[in-house]
């Protein structure tokens, strides 16, 4: 895992062993964090998606919420595959509405317990006005309901007892990245992913195909922006997370 610690800068030599990665909507993922996600992967690190919604608020238009939601999951599994994952969970709450409740701090619970992941990404839950489309109502409330699950949820035997009359057993997740928030203690070097960063994203047609000429130069750019930033040597694309010591 020498190779990997290059790539992770300011997590106290943490190295997860598998990932649980959990967003609001398809493409937030590939966004926010499909970069480290390819990083990851390459270093046999098992990573797994959870999406909050399906996305069947979004483009296109003229088809119903049932179908988008389906083109919708098609595009986010083609763009996983990418970057080397292949296990999605749909939770299945209505997009354009998502709310940190109790209901869904059980679902992400039940997830954390089936995936037992020692890192869970997800979005701050913490609104950021530099980067307000990031600060999506539905990102808020997953970042807030995952952040709960992780802990005390998940890890607490008292926290939904039907859970463990379904057979999920308490999990403690060791470490949260959040992505999109205002203050990074961790940045991962993705100079070898940014390619495949952008392929993923590119996969989301339904939402980007009339953007495909501007859409990578933005990320590339972001990335780069990242890169400087960081003050990490030799680096030309950057993804920076806030990690959460959570054991």
């Amino acid at each position: 895992m020498s190779a990997l610690l290059e790539l992770l800068h300011g997590d106290d030599d943490f190295v997860p062993s598998k990932a649980l990665v959990i967003v609001a909507h398809p493409d937030d993922i590939d966004f926010g964090t499909a970069g480290t996600v390819a990083v990851l992967t390459d270093h046999g690190i098992e990573v797994v998606y959870g999406l909050v919604t399906s996305g069947q608020a979004g483009e296109p238009a003229g088809l119903s919420a049932g179908e988008v939601a389906a083109v919708r999951q098609v595009e986010q599994a083609a763009a996983g595959k990418i970057v080397g994952v292949s296990e999605l969970h749909w939770l299945g709450f209505p997009d354009g509405a998502v709310e940190s409740t109790l209901l869904l701090r059980k679902a992400i619970s039940r997830l954390i317990r089936i995936v037992k992941p020692d890192l869970v990404i997800t979005q701050t839950p913490e609104r950021n006005g530099d980067r307000i489309y990031a600060a999506h109502p539905d990102h808020l409330a997953t970042g807030e309901a995952v952040v709960s699950a992780v802990y005390p949820d998940a890890r607490n035997a008292t926290s939904y007892p039907e859970l463990l009359d379904e057979g999920h057993e308490p999990h403690a997740v060791k470490r949260i990245w959040l992505m999109a928030g205002t203050e990074h203690n961790l940045r991962v070097n993705i100079s070898g992913a940014i390619d495949r960063k952008v392929d993923a994203l590119l996969e989301h047609h339904s939402q980007n195909d009339d953007r495909a000429d501007v859409l990578p130069g933005m990320i590339r750019q972001w990335a780069r922006d990242n890169a400087k930033a960081s003050g990490i040597e030799g680096a030309t694309a950057v993804e920076s997370f806030r990690s959460v010591n959570t054991e």
